[in-house]
């Protein structure tokens, strides 16, 4: 098992809801310090001001994976991100440092 499956199994990491789509999770999300993740139906994505080590701005495919367990739920490039919430109101996260501190870095869907 993964460390972030750890975190899963522990309970700190949200769940991903099962019948999310990717049409229901194209949208732009914010986040800390302007950070901005915006996701395709067409499989694009761009950011721009992420902090961490996750570097500041790109752009390339991004994939959904939520039948696993133990593993990221969402894959923007090298990225790896999780989801939360439900379709109507999804928000997606990642880990500040190591998964078992649970430190999560949330993004939340732009209105």
């Amino acid at each position: 098992m993964t460390a972030t499956g750890c975190a899963r199994y522990f309970g700190c990491a949200p769940q991903a809801p099962e019948d999310i789509t990717v049409s229901d999770l194209a949208g732009v999300y914010t986040g800390p310090e302007g950070g901005r993740i915006e996701l395709g139906e067409d499989g694009r994505y761009s950011t721009s001001n992420l902090s961490g080590n996750t570097g500041g701005s790109g752009e390339g495919t991004w994939t959904l994976d939520v039948d696993s367990k133990t593993t990221e739920d969402l894959m923007l490039g090298d990225l790896q991100m999780w989801i939360s919430g439900d379709r109507e109101e999804p928000w997606l996260y990642r880990f500040d440092g190591d998964p078992d501190r649970c430190d999560l870095v949330k993004f939340h869907r732009a209105r």
